[in-house]
């Protein structure tokens, strides 16, 4: 009984500190360091960071200095909020996020641009609907990787 007691609470107190971290994490401002790429940054405290659902033009290919030099205008040096979803890194040890910097959604925003395609990796499918349609209307608009 004495231990099945102690067991309960150690469940308890291991829950409450999971919840804490994940609140902490989601709230927690970030500053960029360094931007890879046009999808991959790093912060200040060493996180390496691949932004969910884009793929950003690779170096050598169409659009790929324009899709670096955005997102390095958006983040760089500048207070970031990161969102996870269900799958928080990539096999490269990478945190998958979602960015914000106050009201925009960054992500969104490269692909609306035209300058990332969109690109839907299971399980992080929350905002699959919204990439897909901007992607539709960056093609349609014919913006830098769909000229």
């Amino acid at each position: 009984m004495f231990m099945k007691k102690y067991t309960i609470l150690f469940f308890i107190i291991l829950v409450i500190a999971f919840l804490i971290s994940s609140y902490i994490e989601n709230y927690k401002d970030y500053i960029v360091s360094e931007v890879i790429d046009g999808d991959t940054f790093k912060t200040k405290d060493g996180k390496t960071v691949r932004v969910i659902g884009i793929n950003a033009p690779e170096n050598g290919e169409k659009c790929y200095e324009e899709a670096k030099d955005k997102l390095k205008e958006f983040i760089y040096k500048r207070k970031i909020k990161l969102e996870r979803d269900v799958k928080s890194k990539d096999n490269y040890g990478r945190l998958l996020r979602y960015i914000y910097v106050d009201d925009l959604f960054v992500n969104s925003e490269m692909i609306r641009l035209g300058l990332a395609k969109f690109e839907e990796i299971e399980p992080n499918e929350k905002y699959s609907e919204l990439f897909s349609d901007l992607e539709n209307k960056a093609r349609r608009a014919r913006r830098c990787i769909w000229e």
